[in-house]
C-alpha cells in the first residue's frame, strides 16, 4: 500500500511536473503571440506611415488672374449696334485680362461671366472673346442671370500667361430699342482651371 501511495505520489509528482511544464509552455506561447502581435502591428503602422509619406504627394498648379481693366464688369450706356471688331470702342464694353500659371503642370481653363445684374432684354447683350493674337475664340448671348461660358478647354502652359479680351455690346435687332435706355449690366469673371495629366 505504501508502494501504491508512493507510486501514486510519484505519478502525482509526474503529473505535477507535466502540469508545470504545460503552464511554462503556455506562458511561453502567450508571450510569443503577444510579441508576434506587437511586431505585426508595428510593421503595419510603419508601412502605412511610409506609404503616406512616399505615395500621396499632391502637386497643385496655381494660376494668377490679372484684370488689366479691373475685376468687375460694370456697364451702362450701351447703345444698339452690330457686332464690333476687336479694336472698336464706340458703344462697346471692353475688358482685358491675363491668366498666368506658376504651377508645374499645364492646365485647361473654363472661362465664365458670372451675371450679377442684367437689366437688358434676355440675350439682348452679346459677347465675343479674343485671345492675344486677335483671334476670336467664342461669341454668344448673355442671359439675364446665371453664368455664361465664354471658353472651355483653353490650354494654359506651365509658366506662361494667356491674354484675353472680352467685348460686350447691345445687339441691334433692327427695331426701336429705346426701352433698353439706361439699363445696366453688372458681372464678373469665374475661371476654373484643371491640371492636364500626360500619360
Amino acid at each position: 500500500m505504501l508502494f501504491f501511495d508512493i507510486f501514486g505520489i510519484i505519478i502525482l509528482g509526474d503529473d505535477m511536473s507535466k502540469s508545470k511544464n504545460d503552464i511554462f509552455y503556455l506562458i511561453v506561447l502567450i508571450l510569443t503571440i503577444i510579441t508576434l502581435m506587437v511586431g505585426i502591428t508595428f510593421t503595419y503602422f510603419s508601412l502605412v506611415a511610409k506609404e503616406k509619406d512616399d505615395s500621396t504627394k499632391v502637386k497643385t498648379g496655381s494660376i494668377a488672374i490679372n484684370y488689366i481693366d479691373g475685376a468687375s464688369i460694370n456697364s451702362n450706356g450701351l447703345i444698339p449696334r452690330k457686332e464690333p471688331s476687336l479694336g472698336e470702342n464706340y458703344a462697346v464694353y471692353t475688358k482685358r485680362f491675363a491668366i498666368s500659371s506658376s504651377g508645374t503642370l499645364d492646365q485647361t481653363l473654363d472661362i465664365y461671366i458670372n451675371v450679377t445684374k442684367n437689366e437688358f432684354l434676355n440675350n439682348g447683350l452679346k459677347f465675343a472673346l479674343y485671345n492675344s493674337n486677335g483671334s476670336k475664340i467664342s461669341s454668344g448671348s448673355i442671359p439675364t442671370s446665371d453664368k455664361v461660358l465664354l471658353a472651355s478647354g483653353e490650354v494654359l502652359k506651365t509658366n506662361t500667361t494667356n491674354y484675353y479680351t472680352v467685348i460686350i455690346w447691345l445687339n441691334d435687332d433692327g427695331t426701336n430699342q429705346n426701352y433698353e435706355m439706361s439699363n445696366s449690366f453688372v458681372g464678373g469673371f469665374d475661371i476654373n482651371a484643371q491640371q492636364l495629366r500626360y500619360q
